[in-house]
């Protein structure tokens, strides 16, 4: 009799992630026994008796948490989630912990303000600069803001290749007067929608003059409390500045053995000349949609709330 009320309680404890990898076929029934087993002699949880014992990776066991907890592609109201998508995939890893304490500084940031804006500015492309746009929008969706994240970079835009979107229209669209914002929207999540560039116009800084964007984040205020805006690279175009402006505020990311010290400070100076504040610096290694990617995040400065430098990494494999 006790024997098999221990076995019930053994059961109790693996719960429904014990059910997700028997289901996923990572686990049998013998393993999860074991894994029970394990957790009441050493009085562990389901994940650490499971690495103890060998029979699952750490990253199987962050994509499992994030499925339980409902922060996986299967989630996604259109399209699937690339799988670099370490915040979204992983959402107990390190990276995606950092991404949380950046979506924090930005809260009190903006705790006095009634909404969210900010561009994402890097100053050349492959920096990582959409990667944490998209990354950071999740973040906010899933602490309750409406969020609508942009993709204003008309040249080269590339957010719908990381949710397997085909090439829909967007934003190139509505500012040629071909579509409504409504027809272009995207939901991705409960909270969030998607904006994609669209089509790639013959003109797209003319596209971006004030005050187009700005008059589109105002026409829909109401329905959103957070926008994040991706942006053309910098350094190859002064599209990023006249979007910035139009916005309010940015965030710079940085490359480690890519971005020179020169060129972040001429986007500064760009972004600090027309008006933009600038919120923080984001000092990461992200590779591409294909490789693996990890973070290292440099608040270094947060207007109005004295000087911030905190050294943070973090990994993902």
């Amino acid at each position: 009799m006790s024997e098999a009320i221990s076995t019930r309680s053994e059961r109790h404890q693996v719960g429904r992630l014990g059910e997700l990898f028997l289901q996923q076929g990572l686990l049998t029934e013998a393993h999860i026994e074991q894994i029970a087993h394990e957790q009441r002699q050493h009085k562990l949880r389901f994940g650490d008796a499971a690495l103890r014992l060998g029979l699952l990776t750490q990253a199987q066991i962050d994509q499992a948490l994030g499925q339980q907890f409902g922060f996986t592609s299967k989630n996604l109201l259109n399209g699937v989630a690339d799988s670099s998508l370490c915040f979204f995939h992983q959402p107990f890893s390190k990276e995606a912990e950092e991404i949380r304490r950046l979506r924090s500084e930005l809260l009190l940031k903006f705790d006095a303000a009634d909404k969210i804006r900010i561009a994402v500015v890097s100053s050349v492309s492959g920096e990582g600069k959409s990667y944490m746009a998209v990354s950071l929008a999740i973040a906010l969706s899933q602490v309750g803001r409406r969020t609508l994240l942009i993709d204003g970079d008309l040249r080269s835009g590339s957010l719908h290749q990381f949710f397997a979107l085909g090439s829909p229209d967007g934003l190139s669209s509505v500012l040629a007067g071909r579509q409504q914002l409504d027809e272009v929207l995207i939901p991705l999540l409960p909270g969030l929608q998607l904006l994609p560039s669209g089509p790639r116009p013959p003109n797209p800084l003319e596209l971006l003059q004030v005050p187009r964007i700005k008059d589109l984040l105002d026409s829909c205020h109401a329905d959103f409390d957070a926008f994040v805006v991706d942006t053309h690279a910098s350094g190859s175009a002064s599209d990023a500045q006249m979007l910035a402006h139009q916005v309010g505020a940015a965030l710079l990311v940085a490359k480690k053995d890519l971005t020179r010290i020169s060129d972040l400070r001429q986007v500064r100076n760009d972004m600090q000349a027309a008006g933009v504040e600038i919120v923080g610096t984001v000092y990461n290694e992200h590779q591409s949609l294909q490789k693996k990617s990890w973070l290292q995040a440099v608040l270094n400065w947060m207007p109005g709330r004295g000087k911030k430098n905190a050294r943070r990494k973090s990994g993902h494999g």
